[in-house]
C-alpha cells in the first residue's frame, strides 16, 4: 500500500517537558485514521508535525518517501490540508472569502484569484453544505458553521491528505454524521488520506480504517477498530473502565457502572 507520510522516531518537547515519544507512524493512500487517547496523550501535536506546522525535535519525518524539510513549502500546502481544533479568524471575511483561502498556494505572490480559484472554492462549499452561507461573515456565523467553513478551505486546497483536529466540534449529532460521511466520500471518491484525532468513539467504529491510541507521548495501540475497541485497551488508555458489546456486527462501547 502506498505511504504518503511516515514518521521515524518522532520525539517532541514543550518547554523541555516531553509530550511526543519515540512515535512511528505511517499514513499510507485513501486510508482514514483515527488518532485517540486521553487530554493530553499528544494528538493535537502529533497532528501539527505530520502537516508540518511543528517540526520534531528528533526523529524523520517523511513525505512521499522524502524527508518533509525538502519538500517544496507550496508543493505541500497544496498537497497537505490542516484543519485545527479551534480556528479564529481576526478580520470579518465572509466565509467564500475564508473557503477561496484554500486556493493560496495555487495563487502567485502578485496574482489575483482566477475564475477556476473561484469555481473550486463554490465546489467545496457545496460539497460541505455551506454554499449558502458564502455571504454571511465568519464573526456572524455559529462555532459548527465555522468549522464547516474551514473544512471546506481544506477541500478547496484539493489535497492528497487533510490532517483534522477534532474535525467534529461544535457539530451537532445531524451535522457530525454529515462530516464523517463526507470524510468518507472523499477517501472512497478521490482517494484522499483523512488523519483525524477524535473524542467520538463511535464514528470511529462506522468510519475509521484504522485506529492509532496514544498514552503519555507513546502509541499505546493500533490496528482496526475490531482489534483496538476491546475492554482491556481503553481501559488503560482512559483509565476507566468499559465495556464493549458485540450484536449483530456490531460494536458498543459503554461505560462500566
Amino acid at each position: 500500500m502506498e505511504r504518503i507520510i511516515e514518521g521515524q522516531d518522532i520525539r517532541f518537547s514543550y518547554d523541555g517537558a516531553e509530550v511526543l515519544r519515540g512515535i512511528n507512524i505511517s499514513i499510507s493512500k485513501g486510508r482514514i485514521i483515527g488518532v485517540l487517547g486521553a487530554n493530553g496523550a499528544g494528538k493535537s501535536t502529533l497532528l501539527k508535525i505530520l502537516c508540518g506546522v511543528l517540526n520534531p525535535k528528533s526523529g524523520n519525518l517523511l513525505y512521499n518517501s522524502r524527508e518533509i524539510k525538502y519538500v517544496d513549502k507550496r508543493e505541500a500546502a497544496k498537497r497537505i490540508s490542516y484543519v485545527p481544533q479551534n480556528l479564529t479568524f481576526g478580520f470579518p471575511f465572509t466565509v467564500a472569502e475564508v473557503v477561496l483561502m484554500g486556493r493560496a498556494p495555487y495563487i502567485g505572490r502578485f496574482e489575483f484569484e482566477r475564475e477556476t480559484d473561484w469555481k473550486v472554492a463554490i465546489h467545496a462549499m457545496e460539497t460541505v453544505g455551506i454554499a449558502h452561507l458564502q455571504d454571511r461573515l465568519v464573526t456572524e456565523i455559529s462555532g459548527g458553521e465555522r468549522q464547516l467553513t474551514s473544512l471546506a478551505r481544506a477541500v478547496a486546497q484539493e489535497p492528497e491528505i487533510m490532517i483534522l483536529d477534532e474535525p467534529a466540534t461544535f457539530l451537532d449529532v445531524k451535522h457530525k454524521t454529515e462530516v464523517m460521511r463526507l470524510l468518507k466520500r472523499l477517501k472512497d471518491e478521490k482517494n484522499i488520506s483523512v488523519v483525524a484525532a477524535t473524542h467520538d468513539i463511535f464514528s470511529v467504529l462506522f468510519y475509521f480504517d484504522e485506529i492509532i491510541l496514544l498514552k503519555d507521548g507513546k502509541i499505546f495501540a493500533e490496528g482496526s477498530p475490531e482489534e483496538i475497541l476491546k475492554e482491556e485497551i481503553l481501559t488503560a488508555v482512559y483509565e476507566i473502565g468499559v465495556t464493549v458489546k458485540k450484536e449483530n456486527g456490531k460494536i458498543f462501547v459503554l461505560p462500566m457502572e
